[in-house]
C-alpha cells in the first residue's frame, strides 16, 4: 500500500490533485525515514503545528496543507545532527552547519532531485528541494521580560543572517542594504557556523529539563509557549496510510496554538506563500528559470512604484 493514496480526491470540500498527492508522498516518506532514525537512537520527535492538527482532526494532511512540520527537544535535535548520514543518500539534513548558504534557524530535511522554490528566494544558492521542517523546542525563561528579550535578540540575529545574502535589487528591500553590508563583514570575520552556534548556545542556557515551558524560539517563539509536561509521553496516531508520533498532551498544545475550536476546519492559506514544487525536476535546473521570471516581475513592480 502506498504511504499516501495518490489519486485525486476531495476532502472537506477541497480537491487535492494527483500532483499534490505526489508531494505529500515524498514528504511523508522523508518523515518516516526521520522517525526510523530517531527510533534507532532514542530521539523524541513529534508532529507539530498544522501536521499535528491534521493528524488529530483529519488522520492525515489538512486537505489544503502542503508541508510537514515536526519538533524535537533541543538536546534530541542536537543529537540528530550527528546521525544525518543515516537518513540516506536520497535526503539532505539542511542546517547552517551542512549548507553554507542556508539562512534559517531550524533544520529542514530535503529530498534530492526535487524542487520547492519560493520565487523570491530563487536566486539563493541553498538546497531547495522538497522539505519537511524540523523545529527545535527550547526551554524559556520564567520571567516574562527575560523571555521577550531572548526571543527578540534571537529573531533579530536570524534575520540579520538572512540579510547577508539578500538580493537588494530584486527584493525591493532597499532599507536592508546597510544590514547586508554589516552582516557580510561580520560573517566573513566570524564565520556563519560560529554565528549560529552563538545563537543556539544562548538558547541552550535554558534547559528543557528544568524549564517549565518550551517554545520554538528560532521560529515563532513569540506567539506560543507550551507546558513542558505536554511532551512527557508520546502517542502514535493514524496519518494517511501510516502512523506518526504526537505528544500525549496534544489537546493542550492545539488549544494553545489554534484555540478551543480547533476540531472545526477553517480553510487557511499555508505559511509558504507561492512556491514552485516538483517531485521530478531538480531545483538546480528549475531555480534559474524561476529566477528569470521573478526578475521580470520584480522589475515591473519597481517601474510601477517609480511611475516609469
Amino acid at each position: 500500500m502506498d504511504i499516501v493514496n495518490l489519486n485525486e480526491e476531495t476532502r472537506d470540500g477541497y480537491t487535492i490533485d494527483a500532483g499534490m498527492k505526489a508531494v505529500w508522498s515524498v514528504q511523508l516518506t522523508m518523515f518516516q525515514r526521520l522517525i526510523d532514525v530517531c527510533k534507532a537512537h532514542g530521539l523524541r520527535v513529534w508532529c507539530d503545528g498544522g501536521t499535528l492538527l491534521g493528524a488529530i482532526r483529519h488522520h492525515g494532511y489538512i486537505p489544503w496543507d502542503d508541508d510537514i512540520d515536526v519538533s524535537m527537544p533541543r538536546p534530541d535535535y542536537d543529537r540528530l545532527l550527528d546521525y544525518a548520514d543515516e537518513l540516506g543518500p536520497q535526503f539532505f539534513l539542511q542546517t547552517v552547519y551542512t549548507d553554507p548558504y542556508y539562512i534559517r534557524g531550524h533544520a529542514q530535511l530535503r529530498c534530492n532531485g526535487t524542487t520547492c522554490v519560493r520565487p523570491s528566494e530563487s536566486y539563493r544558492k541553498f538546497h531547495q528541494g522538497i522539505f519537511i521542517d524540523i523545529f527545535p523546542l527550547d526551554g524559556v525563561p520564567e520571567n516574562a521580560d527575560d523571555y521577550r528579550a531572548l526571543f527578540k535578540i534571537t529573531r533579530h540575529e536570524i534575520r540579520c543572517m538572512k540579510a547577508a545574502e539578500l538580493n537588494i535589487l530584486y527584493s525591493g528591500r532597499w532599507l536592508q542594504i546597510f544590514r547586508k553590508i554589516r552582516m557580510r563583514h561580520l560573517l566573513s570575520r566570524m564565520g556563519r557556523e560560529a554565528y549560529m552556534r552563538r545563537i543556539e548556545d544562548r538558547l541552550r542556557a535554558y534547559s528543557t529539563v528544568t524549564s517549565k515551558r518550551w517554545a520554538e524560539m528560532t521560529f515563532d517563539g513569540n506567539k506560543f509557549t507550551f507546558d513542558r509536561h505536554i511532551f512527557d509521553e508520546t502517542l502514535w496516531v493514524p496519518f494517511e496510510n501510516t502512523t506518526v508520533p504526537v505528544p500525549a498532551g496534544y489537546d493542550e498544545f492545539l488549544r494553545t496554538q489554534y484555540g478551543p475550536s480547533y476540531m472545526t476546519p477553517v480553510h487557511q492559506a499555508t505559511n509558504h506563500g507561492t512556491v514552485v514544487i516538483s517531485t521530478v525536476d531538480d531545483y538546480r535546473v528549475m531555480a534559474p528559470k524561476i529566477f528569470e521570471e521573478y526578475k521580470q516581475s520584480a522589475l515591473k513592480r519597481l517601474m510601477k512604484k517609480l511611475h516609469l
